[in-house]
């Protein structure tokens, strides 16, 4: 290798951090020092500059369309994003090459006084922007109120000390990550509220034709990560979900079975629709038909989903978002 690699991120301490880790992972391969293998490149994204709140968004992939120019212009070699918020399509001339070993799936509770979700007051103002969390919230604790909230996370938690809300709901993989996990109140238990697709896991990109950096990064690949997470993503793919679709999914491999647990809430009301699918992968060493699988179960779990009362409506709730879009 002659020059460093470029490694393109977000300039907040979360993606900063995400990035950092990978780059370490990819300096460990090279038997180099981060420094001697991989140069950092801040690249501000759409999603750092706007005041809308995320669930209203009309341009999905705020914070990542950004980096991926980059990507495509040449001027990074990889990119790292939080899985959570890349867009379920894929595109053209960019590969997943790697999906690591994921974090902690769980959303959590930061509230004034650490008061657990149940001990909140009547009217205690609650910060998301996520109609996933949202629903879950409200569902629980109908007496609450649900505001947006914007900012990284440390503008999350500072508005919560500030007293401008009594709590917000965070990702776990992202307090951890940053080393702020004395920050949590409660972990929110996965039968109250399922997280969303991919959440705790990092997507790592590049160039479909950058043949050396991929097979660099594919060495990061976690097998079962990936799996899961293209289950959880089909959801999305399935639903054609927006911003503003509630839906939370929990994969799981076992015994070589892989089980989607999902979760379709409507954010106006306490409605909610879960169902477990499974289905057997093909054997060890089988790849892309496992992937395959995994894909196809979660596609089938949405087009379930889609045939209950409240996946009619928010079909033609998707369906109008995208013809006003």
């Amino acid at each position: 290798m002659t020059r460093p690699l470029r490694l393109g991120t977000r300039g907040s301490v979360l993606a900063r951090t995400q990035s950092g880790h990978v780059a370490d992972a990819v300096a460990s391969l090279l038997g180099q020092t981060r420094a001697a293998s991989v140069t950092e490149v801040i690249i501000r994204t759409q999603g750092d500059d706007t005041t809308t709140p995320l669930n209203e968004s009309k341009t999905p992939g705020l914070f990542v369309n950004a980096l991926r120019d980059a990507l495509l212009a040449g001027e990074v070699d990889f990119i790292v994003h939080s899985f959570k918020d890349l867009p379920s399509g894929p595109v053209a001339g960019i590969t997943v090459a790697a999906v690591p070993v994921r974090e902690d799936i769980h959303d959590v509770l930061v509230s004034r006084e650490n008061l657990r979700l149940s001990e909140l007051p009547a009217g205690a103002v609650v910060g998301t922007s996520s109609p996933r969390r949202a629903a879950r919230i409200l569902s629980a604790r109908p007496d609450l109120l649900v505001r947006p909230i914007r900012g990284n996370i440390d503008t999350r938690i500072a508005k919560v000390r500030d007293g401008e809300f009594d709590a917000t709901v965070l990702a776990a993989a992202g307090l951890n990550r940053v080393g702020r996990q004395d920050e949590i109140a409660e972990v929110l238990d996965l039968k109250l509220m399922l997280p969303a697709p991919a959440q705790g896991a990092l997507a790592v990109e590049c160039r479909s034709d950058d043949d050396t950096t991929l097979a660099l990064l594919q060495q990061l690949d976690d097998p079962a990560t990936r799996l899961i997470t293209t289950a959880e993503r089909a959801l999305l793919v399935g639903l054609a979900a927006t911003c503003s679709t509630a839906i939370g999914a929990v994969a799981q491999i076992s015994d070589g079975n892989l089980t989607v647990t999902a979760e379709l809430s409507d954010p106006t009301n306490s409605t909610v629709e879960r169902l477990i699918v499974e289905a057997t992968l093909p054997g060890v060493g089988d790849v892309s038909s496992a992937e395959s699988a995994a894909h196809q179960l979660g596609m089938y779990a949405a087009q379930q989903l889609l045939t209950t009362d409240l996946g009619v409506r928010v079909a033609r709730q998707i369906q109008a978002e995208r013809g006003n879009g």
